[in-house]
């Protein structure tokens, strides 16, 4: 199908999108593969449960669309060659209420605390993880200036510089004063106008954070609803100057803490600052104390784009798709290796050495490969080699269109990404994208496309499942649109694995069933999502790591949630004893399969010959033994 007679303007029309759409589809329909019937079957791309459960087996343990690269550091890596940024995340504490230094809750600390504290676990969490990144903290209400802009009531307690042990020991120091104290101190309760707390953000990212380098980010720790009161130019001053740190590309992220069960709306005033995100949002948007850690973890990692790259629908028409990763493994962080003298770090160097004269090789010049075929060595250049791994430029092509119920839950070996249009390398990509999304759900149906992950990189046939927008009642979104992409596998990856049944099974009886039954709905986990649980020796290497780097005695005990829950198993222990018993009642009594096995063994022994008479009585003699042990043992 050519799309030269399609006009350019189809980019800006819906009604040509979704004409280009049905033309897509009507064009490019494959037949059924071997005329066989496909049963329907769910398929959830997003459940990484049993169907997954193979993922970490034998040669599909690691990702190849993510091969060479060093977890959330190689990221960006693959986008294109764009240069990773680091995080500068600069965390804003109102002090601007009396009620700042009270606790929250009966038994919880006060705002301020909690604010300080979420930021000691940031930097505790950035220490290890990405010690590149920069951290800052400021306090705006207190009594004290100290900030670029020489602003009243708003103190930069600590600046915007990289993580380390004594910021951490600092921070620590501050949450442990009490309200007197930190009152002597600082000061609260000042009126400060919002626009120029968002000033001072603006001055402190352009000094210590350069866009080139770095992503910045607020958090910012309120417990008030209406910060600028009921003053029209003062609302509209906070909200320009928070527009304006949005086009610098700054993200603000909120963290709502009422005191009490005071209530908390978004419409008074934040909702025309803050971006809301309905997953962070839920009701009227407060964040619980106990779920505060959780959402830390949780805004610790951004959502970073896995790739920026064009999907050819047909030759001439692209548009422009960003992929995202939605799992990513989490390993122990690589070994960095120190002179002991100075504590410098060392760099490696390879050199190549002839082997006969020592001399060091060139590397280029001196150095060649080859391959060997029939005895004889065939040299290979690097250019021959880049050629030979060279299937073309990164992207995505089109194939065809299949129904959804073709894909089947094992087709999957690998966890799915998440593609979305980008509509700034290609305009009007989103458009087409939505009538694209419309018409493949209206019809029951997923893209097939060869997609190459990078240069040199080998090609791979991928699903797209299309995913339609979900929004609330309110009009509060709560699914984005785009595509789920599966990797699908290559016919030399098919296991057909056929295991014939043992000959006069037993049909499990009605009473059996029923105790294997009961077993599995007793031990069933309501509510289990993967990522619900941590990684314990993650967990317990970054204990050791702040143990050593805060000098602490002994490092933080950290709980391993997967150990069984023994309560629970000896609560549950009448079923698997019914079970067991039920086992029991079907098998064949364990003495009398002994005694079979261990006569036919005695009479194959007898007929050969071997050993005599004696040894023929003494290993009866033995088995007799054998079979008494385990009788009263209770085997």
């Amino acid at each position: 199908i050519v799309f030269s007679s399609v006009p350019a303007r189809w980019r800006h029309s819906n009604c040509r999108a979704h004409a280009c759409a049905r033309l897509l589809l009507s064009a490019r329909w494959p037949p059924r593969l071997g005329g066989r019937q496909v049963h329907e079957m769910a398929f959830d791309p997003t459940d990484y449960g049993e169907a997954a459960a193979g993922d970490l087996a034998g040669d599909f343990g690691r990702d190849p669309l993510l091969e060479g690269l060093d977890g959330e550091g190689g990221e960006d890596a693959m986008a294109g060659g764009e240069k990773q940024l680091r995080d500068a995340v600069l965390l804003l504490v109102d002090c601007t209420s009396r009620d700042a230094l009270r606790p929250l809750k009966h038994g919880c600390r006060s705002l301020v605390a909690e604010a300080l504290s979420a930021a000691a676990t940031l930097l505790k969490r950035k220490v290890v993880s990405a010690p590149e990144d920069k951290i800052g903290v400021a306090l705006y209400g207190v009594r004290e200036k100290q900030n670029p802009n020489g602003f009243e009531g708003i103190r930069v307690l600590q600046e915007l510089e990289r993580p380390s042990a004594q910021r951490i020991k600092q921070l620590e120091l501050e949450i442990a004063r009490t309200a007197e104290s930190f009152e002597e101190r600082y000061g609260y309760a000042r009126r400060v106008p919002l626009s120029d707390v968002f000033w001072t953000c603006t001055t402190i990212f352009n000094l210590a954070a350069n866009p080139k380098q770095f992503e910045p980010r607020i958090w910012l720790f309120t417990s008030s609803d209406a910060p600028c009161g009921e003053g029209a130019a003062e609302q509209q001053a906070a909200e320009t100057r928070a527009r304006d740190l949005r086009d610098l590309g700054v993200q603000i992220e909120f963290f709502p803490l009422p005191m009490g069960d005071a209530p908390f709306t978004m419409e008074r005033f934040w909702e025309r600052v803050v971006p809301v995100d309905t997953d962070d949002y839920a009701g009227e948007a407060v964040i619980t104390l106990e779920n505060l850690e959780r959402w830390i973890r949780m805004r610790e990692h951004r959502k970073r784009t896995l790739q920026r790259l064009n999907f050819q629908l047909c030759p001439g028409t692209e548009i422009g798709i960003s992929i995202f990763c939605t799992t990513i493994e989490a390993r122990m962080p690589y070994p960095v290796y120190l002179l002991n003298e100075n504590n410098k770090l060392l760099k490696s160097e390879t050199k190549h050495i002839c082997g006969s004269t020592g001399a060091v090789l060139h590397p280029v010049e001196d150095v060649e490969t080859f391959v060997e075929l029939g005895g004889e060595r065939i040299s290979v250049s690097r250019a021959e080699v880049g050629e030979v791994k060279s299937f073309g430029e990164p992207g995505m092509h089109l194939i065809g269109f299949k129904a959804i119920s073709c894909l089947q839950p094992h087709h999957r070996i690998f966890h799915s990404y998440f593609v979305y249009p980008n509509e700034r390398t290609v305009t009007g990509s989103s458009l087409l994208c939505q009538a694209l999304i419309d018409k493949l759900l209206e019809r029951r149906l997923m893209a097939i496309a060869r997609y190459v992950a990078r240069r040199n990189a080998e090609p791979c046939l991928v699903a797209l499942l299309p995913q339609a927008e979900e929004v609330d009642e309110d009009g509060v979104q709560l699914r984005s649109p785009g595509f789920h992409m599966v990797r699908l596998p290559w016919a030399e990856e098919i296991r057909n694995v056929e295991i014939a049944l043992p000959e006069k099974l037993p049909i499990p009886s009605p009473e059996l069933s029923t105790a294997a039954r009961n077993v599995v709905a007793a031990m069933r986990l309501e509510g289990f999502r993967p990522g619900c649980a941590e990684n314990p020796v993650l967990q317990k290497h970054y204990a050791a790591v702040q143990a050593l780097a805060l000098g602490e005695d002994k490092p933080g005990e950290t709980i391993d949630v997967l150990q069984p829950d023994a309560v629970a198993l000896e609560e549950k222990a009448p079923l698997f004893l019914a079970w067991k018993a039920a086992i029991d009642a079907a098998a064949p009594p364990p003495a009398a399969a002994k005694a079979a096995g261990a006569a036919k063994r005695l009479a194959g022994a007898a007929f050969a010959g071997g050993g005599g008479a004696g040894g023929g009585a003494a290993r009866a003699g033995g088995a007799a033994r054998g079979l008494w042990w385990g009788e009263r043992s209770g085997r």
